[in-house]
């Protein structure tokens, strides 16, 4: 395993990185969206002890969620390396995708802030969109809803573009060749019952959300909604 590991590292321009940070907290319909047009891809599973690559030389890199805060350095101190990494990437830029914990760890990065929120936010909800994210071909096939589930939020980097939100918080930005997603588009049912099964419901149920019914709800609508989440995320692949 770390052979392969080691040789995905080595010639990686048309490969898709992910960087993995949490059991079960997998790329879900992103992937899909990937996998439809034949990228490859390989995970770099930070969580477990594997090493950052030694190149930023890769057609597209995904920051994926975690249990854990962008801020929990001491923890995991791994992450102060992955916020180099991603400063870096987007330097050069390498279009980079963040999602949840992703969209954290990229807005301490490129100079923002990561940090816990006031209060926890979570259901099936719909996004606003800004003037902006009507405009971006990534935003503008946003899903009717998306899974929201966070306890952290964060600052937006300098330069940085607001596409979409909430109510309560920002959920949506660009920076650079930078994409980041507060929300979970990418998870459905399975997902949730996984999240909520670790943690007794964590910030689902922190935000007054019944966490059976969520799941009922996501089950009743997850054909339309993966359908969705994956046109969504194909207008990303489409540019990578």
């Amino acid at each position: 395993l770390r052979r392969r590991y080691r040789a995905a590292m080595a010639g990686t321009a048309e490969t898709v990185l992910y960087l993995h940070h949490s059991e079960g907290v997998g790329p879900g319909w992103l992937g899909e969206a990937i996998d439809r047009v034949g990228i490859p891809t390989v995970f770099a599973r930070l969580g477990e002890g594997e090493p950052l690559p030694d190149t930023t030389d890769w057609r597209a890199v995904v920051v994926l969620g975690g249990a854990m805060g962008a801020y929990e350095v001491i923890d995991h101190p791994y992450l102060v390396e992955e916020k180099q990494f991603i400063a870096e990437l987007v330097a050069k830029e390498v279009p980079v995708l963040g999602i949840c914990l992703g969209s954290q760890l990229i807005a301490d990065a490129l100079g923002g802030r990561a940090y816990k929120a006031p209060k926890p936010e979570g259901g099936l909800l719909a996004l606003g969109v800004t003037e902006a994210g009507r405009e971006d071909p990534f935003t503008s096939n946003l899903p009717d809803r998306v899974l929201v589930s966070h306890g952290d939020t964060f600052e937006l980097p300098p330069g940085a573009e607001l596409l979409a939100f909430t109510d309560e918080y920002q959920h949506i930005y660009r920076c650079g060749s930078a994409l980041a997603i507060q929300a979970h588009p990418e998870a459905g049912a399975d997902l949730a019952v996984l999240a909520t099964s670790r943690d007794g419901g964590g910030n689902i149920v922190a935000a007054g959300v019944d966490k059976e019914e969520l799941i009922a709800e996501l089950r009743a609508h997850e054909d339309v909604l993966r359908e969705q989440s994956i046109r969504f995320f194909a207008a990303w692949v489409e540019i990578i």
